[in-house]
């Protein structure tokens, strides 16, 4: 299969299995919250069309460049000139988008994302100076099948296009980490980060018409939020289970 060449901890990659299982090949998917691209890629591998989602301009724009110029970009991060001293680490979190290249921009958006704790290209502490080699080689590698389409929706909120974009005949919104959102009013807005409110997602997937699920890193909290809902459990073998102690990730479907 075609591995994609970001790492993105924070997000579900576990649960292709199941999505398999529920999507019929053939169907179109609306996917939202689009970064590593894992699932992804690997739902338009097996037959099913995808349209994965981003209001982030950064992150359309990585997967623009590197579908269209990834040997270009491969051979920019392995230059001896591209090459930043770790000191330079936070500048080039911070200064990254100023680069006028989007091709450079992107390879800058893969160099951050391969250093960085977290994955995350504008912040995350700095965890080495070298790349992985598999990475290097799924950058070089890569060609998307056909049946993805990358899209750049417009707004600050993506749920604003989900509420009203939906072409498919499905929808999946990687939501990952849950929190309350107690501490989100008025935090500022990265080039690479969403802002999940969780419970506008909730009161937004009770309502819509569209068989739409919710992707989850699984924890307690998650489990009574969505309390009502159907849940399907998946350990870190990517296997249903009915133990919440071995959970990892949960689909939340409203049909």
């Amino acid at each position: 299969m075609i591995q994609s060449p970001l790492k993105n901890p924070n997000s579900p990659k576990k649960c292709l299995k199941q999505l398999l299982e529920i999507i019929p090949a053939g169907s179109i998917v609306d996917t939202f919250l689009l970064f590593s691209g894992d699932v992804e890629i690997n739902l338009a591998e097996y037959d099913r069309f995808v349209i994965a989602h981003t209001n982030k301009y950064a992150i359309y724009e990585f997967w623009w460049s590197v579908q269209r110029e990834s040997d270009r970009m491969y051979k920019i991060v392995t230059c001896d000139q591209f090459k930043f001293h770790p000191t330079m680490y936070e500048i080039m979190q911070r200064r990254w988008v100023e680069f006028k290249d989007p091709i450079v921009r992107s390879a800058i958006f893969f160099t951050l994302n391969q250093m960085s704790e977290t994955g995350n290209v504008s912040s995350g502490k700095l965890i080495g100076n070298s790349f992985n080699p598999v990475a290097l080689g799924n950058l070089r590698a890569f060609k998307a099948s056909d049946n993805i389409h990358f899209v750049l929706d417009k707004g600050e909120d993506f749920m604003q296009s989900l509420d009203s974009e939906l072409r498919g005949d499905y929808a999946v919104v990687f939501a990952g980490k849950f929190n309350y959102n107690l501490f989100d009013y008025g935090k500022s807005q990265s080039y690479d980060t969403y802002t999940v409110d969780h419970r506008k997602l909730k009161d937004l997937f009770e309502s819509s018409n569209k068989k739409l699920m919710l992707i989850y890193n699984f924890d307690n909290r998650v489990d009574k939020f969505f309390k009502k809902h159907k849940k399907i459990l998946i350990d870190k073998y990517g296997r249903t289970t009915d133990n919440k102690e071995e959970a990892v990730e949960v689909i939340i479907a409203n049909f």
